[in-house]
């Protein structure tokens, strides 16, 4: 028989029931406030993490694995700013580090302006990059964690550089332009690791 993680649902009675949850920042156990800009840049962390893990999971190949290197960037970075270990912090910097070296190897040719996504993929990963945006402002609210930004920021960067090698209409210059990759592209990002 199986074990429920939180047995007090059978009770109908849980910690954070009226609104307060604790939380750990930087290595200190909180109760605060689920209205806590604490707990809201947790929320928006889990809900950018939660979304790259779809991205990956509906990629091929390379892209899988440019996606899952930003997804364990973005984890990392949520266990330093949990526990304040600066092992989590360069474990962070060096997934963000191989997950931009992809980005350069699956680089598309595509015009630059506004993307609109026309494929499943796309869109998953310009959701995800939506949400680690998000996560990126939740983080300038709050009093530590500064230097997490920078992180914030390039996965987002890298998540727009593999959403547009995926199929997506192009709007610059006042035009709407269809991209689609080149077989060569498609092929390379294709490959397993």
């Amino acid at each position: 028989m199986g074990r429920l993680a939180k047995p007090c649902i059978l009770a109908e009675r849980c910690p954070g029931d009226l609104g307060d949850t604790e939380v750990l920042w930087f290595g200190e156990a909180r109760c605060v406030s689920k209205a806590s800009n604490i707990v809201k840049l947790f929320g928006a962390l889990e809900a950018a993490t939660v979304h790259i893990n779809l991205a990956a999971v509906k990629s091929p190949g390379r892209l899988k694995r440019g996606l899952w290197l930003a997804f364990w960037a973005l984890q990392y970075a949520g266990f330093y700013l949990s526990t304040g270990r600066s092992e989590y912090l360069a474990a962070a910097l060096k997934l963000l580090r191989r997950a931009a070296k992809l980005a350069y190897v699956l680089a598309s040719d595509a015009p630059l302006g506004w993307v609109v996504c026309r494929d499943e993929v796309c869109a998953y990963i310009n959701t995800a990059r939506a949400w680690v945006r998000w996560t990126e402002r939740r983080l300038a609210q709050v009093d530590k964690g500064r230097e997490v930004i920078m992180i914030l920021n390039h996965v987002g960067n890298i998540l727009f550089e593999l959403m547009r090698t995926r199929p997506h209409y192009v709007v610059t210059g006042g035009r709407l332009k269809a991209y689609s990759p080149k077989m060569e592209d498609v092929a390379l990002w294709r490959q397993d690791l």
